[in-house]
């Protein structure tokens, strides 16, 4: 028995500066802001009430998704227990701050925090943007994984995915359709390392390119296109040790039995067909890890 999850719901990063975080959000990923409080600022992509949630003063960065029923919500929590992990509920402020009806957190084996959630909240208003970047909603995020073996079967086995293709250790998670909504990436430190969001189209990457370039932030991968799974995207480094990207086009695989994963080997061009370098070792770049790096999720 595995656990049924619906989609990817939200990312909670840990910032130091909520007001740095928020320019970032809204002026250079153009989401728009819902809500915030003192310490806290949500932003939404699309008909969810946030996609990404800021946090000022720290917090663990964490990936949500969420599941249909309590009674799913219940046996998820059983089986992941059963499992060894080390399940929290959490409280009814912290149900408040997540804006959902109920969750439970825990660790993978690389020490990223996943929350199941019920009940997230939605938007009886369309998305507006801060800028207009063409996103329409949160597509996938990649988590640093210091145990890629066993974090695979935790995210097939036991949560549900499908893996849709292999960049050496590193198996690339679908939930859906969509080529992967979860890829993990072999580091020597956990940690979520880019989040992506989808736009309307090329002219949209393109458009961000020069954007991101006049406005002095530098760009870490692309244009260009996976080789996998055929979006065409662009990353840029955000505040921290969180990369973040624009995405658009890609494959979809609508029948599993008709997809069999493929194995990529560990070299750059796995990463991007079209040739984009990059210096960061996750996406095959030759760089290393600073060993003064931030912990994944500061801004």
């Amino acid at each position: 028995m595995s656990i049924v999850l619906e989609q990817l719901r939200y990312v909670r990063l840990g910032v130091q500066n909520l007001k740095t975080g928020t320019s970032f959000a809204r002026d250079i990923l153009g989401l728009e802001c819902s809500s915030s409080t003192d310490t806290t600022a949500y932003f939404k992509s699309d008909f969810r009430e946030y996609t990404l949630c800021l946090v000022e003063g720290g917090c663990e960065p964490a990936i949500a998704l969420d599941i249909r029923t309590a009674e799913a919500l219940s046996e998820a929590r059983l089986l992941l227990q059963t499992e060894g992990y080390a399940v929290r509920d959490g409280s009814e402020a912290e149900c408040r701050d997540r804006k959902v009806k109920a969750f439970f957190t825990f660790p993978d084996n690389s020490g990223n925090f996943i929350e199941i959630v019920l009940r997230p909240l939605v938007s009886g208003w369309r998305y507006f943007p801060a800028r207009d970047t063409g996103v329409t909603g949160l597509q996938s995020v990649a988590l640093r994984t210091t145990a890629p073996e066993k974090d695979e079967d935790l995210w097939t086995r036991i949560l549900g995915g499908r893996v849709s293709d292999w960049i050496g250790d590193g198996p690339q998670i679908r939930f859906d359709a969509s080529h992967h909504r979860i890829s993990l990436h072999p580091s020597h430190q956990c940690g979520i390392l880019s989040i992506a969001y989808a736009v309307e189209g090329i002219n949209q990457v393109m458009q961000s390119q020069y954007f991101l370039r006049d406005n002095q932030y530098r760009i870490a991968h692309g244009p260009g296109r996976e080789a996998t799974s055929e979006q065409i995207f662009i990353t840029f480094e955000g505040p921290g040790d969180v990369y973040f990207s624009f995405v658009t086009q890609g494959l979809s695989i609508a029948d599993d039995g008709k997809h069999a994963p493929r194995q990529f080997p560990m070299t750059p061009k796995s990463f991007c067909s079209w040739g984009s370098e990059t210096t960061v070792p996750e996406f095959g770049g030759i760089g290393t890890p600073s060993p003064t790096a931030k912990p994944a999720g500061k801004v």
